[in-house]
């Protein structure tokens, strides 16, 4: 799934934009992460804004495929992606919870 963007409409100055992802399990085998994960991808727009339908079908894609299948490497590939397509620096915060009782935070900037 690719990431697409809007014109930032630039009537006011934007200094930063966040947006908050739910995140379904990356690995079949062990279903983690489990319900309450999220990406937060942060950025100060230049010309161009995020288009919001297709970041959370880009982040659904990668649940359950071969491509990435951890959550660190999901945190960077975001991070690198956004910053891509944006032209513009990206960090990407994802929280993950596990199902082994352990929650792990991982912050990346593109």
């Amino acid at each position: 799934m690719a990431l697409k963007t809007v014109d930032n409409p630039e009537i006011a100055k934007m200094v930063r934009q966040v947006h908050e992802v739910a995140i379904l399990p990356l690995c079949p085998k062990t279903g983690n992460p489990v319900e309450g994960s999220k990406l937060t991808v942060v950025y100060s727009p230049g010309s161009k804004l995020l288009e919001v339908y297709s970041l959370t079908e880009y982040i659904a894609s990668f649940a359950g495929s071969n491509e990435v299948r951890d959550i660190e490497e999901l945190t960077q590939t975001v991070a690198r992606d956004c910053s891509e397509v944006l032209g513009v620096k990206v960090s990407v915060i994802g929280k993950f919870v596990l199902n082994i009782g352990q929650t792990v935070i991982c912050e990346c900037r593109s």
